[in-house]
């Protein structure tokens, strides 16, 4: 009955689970920045004031991810995604009556913390209806719905300004939006019911705290998390300052963000075409370090290029970003002390993690490139990409292959 019914099911739970990270982490979040101009001018916000609310939603996530995947191991995903939703939703309205700098800090903390509940547990849900041999591509196509969301709020934003006569109706739009996205979540989306053994061990799955115990006490989870932390840091950073060097070259401020933008799409393609491959060949750290390596190697270069060739360097760079990065959330759900039972304590640690390397990484950036020169950023950048390798070839390899071959040692 089990396997039936994720036969039946599993794809349409990846449709709830990609619109809802498309919606939620994707155009909800992203709508804000090409609004801040009008935003700025009403609320009277300087630069220093724009960073700080812009920080307040990731520094929510940072606090928030990893109790949210701590309480949906033990209250279950459904009940602990749908109530981030509706909060978020709400949260997200609220962003059209903030009258002060204040207020808009206060309220994007919130919807951080909102998301904190949400975005881990999505890649939980995953973990729960999909198999080793479909896992990586199911992962690729949950993280290409807030890549998809992301690109369509950079897009809609202003024209949507226009069309509804001011920002703060953009944001009551984004929480009606939301609001759909949660009715899909009380009717439509269902929890996995397990049968034999595994419906055994969820009965007597650990307390929040012994679970989450159990998952920092594998020495994988924390290789696992260092990489998301460079990772995930050197790609915040990357995408942060790239738009501004080049600008500072000669580079129009359109073009720059063009430029940008397209490492968005061809990520998209790299985690399609990434997961398909791992999931074929059985393995995932072939489709990581490598690829992180690359990605070391052609940062490096970007400040000497121009013209066709820079952009096609980027390109490659986001594809080479898009394949690695679906891997790290299949390894972590295929080690076998963590599973689907523990995946939300597991995933809470990736996410506040790769949080933690979203803040830091940009500012160390900066600070390189300023106490320094702006090539040292750069550098530093590509560093950061072979930190990255290092930790993820320790980890241990959790591919359909690698477990079939320890199987038939034993």
């Amino acid at each position: 009955m089990a396997d039936q019914e994720k036969a039946s099911y599993r794809w349409p739970m990846l449709s709830y689970l990609f619109f809802t990270n498309l919606t939620m982490n994707g155009f909800v979040i992203n709508v804000m920045p090409p609004l801040f101009p009008h935003i700025a001018a009403e609320l009277g916000l300087s630069y220093a004031q724009i960073g700080v609310i812009l920080g307040a939603l990731p520094f929510g996530m940072l606090l928030f991810s990893l109790p949210g995947g701590v309480v949906a191991d033990r209250l279950g995903m459904k009940k602990v995604v749908g109530t981030a939703v509706i909060c978020a939703a709400v949260v997200a309205s609220l962003r059209g009556f903030a009258s002060s700098f204040g207020t808009m800090v206060f309220c994007m903390f919130l919807l951080g913390i909102a998301e904190g509940f949400l975005i881990p547990n999505l890649t939980k849900g995953i973990a729960m209806w999909f198999e080793p041999e479909e896992l990586s591509r199911a992962n690729g196509i949950l993280l290409m719905g807030a890549g998809i969301g992301a690109g369509l709020a950079i897009a809609l934003a202003v024209p949507l300004y226009t069309a509804v006569g001011s920002w703060q109706n953009v944001m009551f739009l984004t929480g009606a939006v939301s609001l759909l996205i949660w009715v899909l979540w009380l009717f439509a989306v269902r929890e996995r019911q397990y049968t034999g053994l595994m419906a055994e061990l969820m009965k007597r799955r650990p307390g929040p705290l012994e679970g989450l115990r159990r998952v920092l006490a594998v020495k994988d989870t924390w290789l696992l998390c260092i990489t998301e932390l460079f990772a995930i840091g050197g790609i915040v950073a990357m995408v942060g300052f790239l738009p501004i060097y080049l600008v500072a070259k000669g580079m129009t401020a359109q073009q720059a963000g063009v430029l940008t933008s397209l490492s968005i799409f061809t990520s998209l393609v790299g985690m399609y075409v990434g997961p398909y491959i791992s999931d074929k060949v059985g393995l995932r750290k072939p489709l990581v370090w490598p690829f992180f390596l690359v990605v070391a190697v052609l940062r490096i270069s970007l400040p000497f290029l121009w013209g066709w060739p820079l952009y096609m360097v980027w390109c490659v760079i986001g594809f080479c970003d898009g394949c690695a990065l679906p891997q790290l959330r299949s390894m972590i759900i295929e080690l076998k002390e963590i599973g689907p039972i523990l995946a939300g304590s597991a995933f809470g640690c990736i996410f506040t993690f790769n949080r933690i390397g979203g803040f830091i990484m940009p500012w160390l950036m900066g600070s390189v490139m300023t106490v320094i020169r702006p090539l040292a950023g750069f550098y530093l950048c590509s560093g950061l990409a072979i930190i990255a390798a290092i930790f993820v070839a320790m980890a241990r390899e959790t591919g359909r292959r690698a477990q079939n071959a320890l199987a038939s040692s034993r």
